[in-house]
């Protein structure tokens, strides 16, 4: 499969059996299933330590290992919990060390929550700080009471599988499609929550 691109997933959620790591382990599959990629590496979060501003240019070695994953990839899925109204602070933490390095500018990202109400603040919050970083949020899913969508701990309702790889297939076409077209899916995503898309500079590319 030469020439196929490099897609990374990061997961927000530290839990055993956590439903936004098995939609990830869904979209992998459906995106090696199709012959998008060979695989899709996870990128653990678990040792990035709180973020320190003076530390931006000397990183500890774990987030300096988080930049070069995501600096090497051509498109990144991102899911998370929502905790308390709001993104949980792992995965912010994490994507605040990567505002200074620029390791997401223009990258592709699909971002996903899967939770009780569906995680619609998570999902705001990702879209906003990954969009602040310049990063390219192409889809976003939310996965209302995802247990009940489950069996042993993985996702078997139909119609959430079929959620979970369209949204996966998104971030892939995503990838390879020209400035202009990219720009339009991202504006689709982006615009509901008030970031003008001008933002991202793609327009006269």
């Amino acid at each position: 499969m030469a020439g196929a691109p490099t897609i990374v997933s990061v997961c927000g959620s530290l839990g055993a059996g956590s439903a936004n790591r098995d939609a990830l382990d869904v979209a992998a599959g459906r995106l090696r299933t199709t012959g998008v990629v060979h695989d899709v590496p996870h990128v653990a979060i678990a040792a990035v330590p709180m973020f320190d501003p003076a530390a931006v240019d000397d990183p500890p070695p774990a987030v300096a290992e988080l930049r070069a994953v995501l600096e090497a990839a051509d498109g990144v899925l991102i899911a998370a919990p929502e905790y308390a109204g709001g993104l949980a602070g792992g995965i912010k933490n994490a994507l605040d060390w990567l505002v200074g390095s620029g390791s997401l500018y223009h990258r592709p990202v699909a971002v996903l929550s899967a939770g009780t109400t569906g995680g619609g603040f998570a999902i705001e919050q990702l879209v906003r700080t990954l969009s602040w970083q310049g990063a390219l949020t192409v889809a976003t899913l939310g996965i209302a009471a995802p247990a009940t969508k489950m069996d042993g701990g993985r996702f078997t309702d139909p119609s959430t599988l079929a959620g979970i790889e369209a949204w996966a297939d998104r971030l892939a076409t995503a990838i390879s499609l020209p400035a202009p077209a990219l720009l339009a899916r991202v504006r689709e995503v982006v615009s509901p929550f008030g970031i003008d898309a001008v933002r991202f500079g793609l327009a006269d590319q």
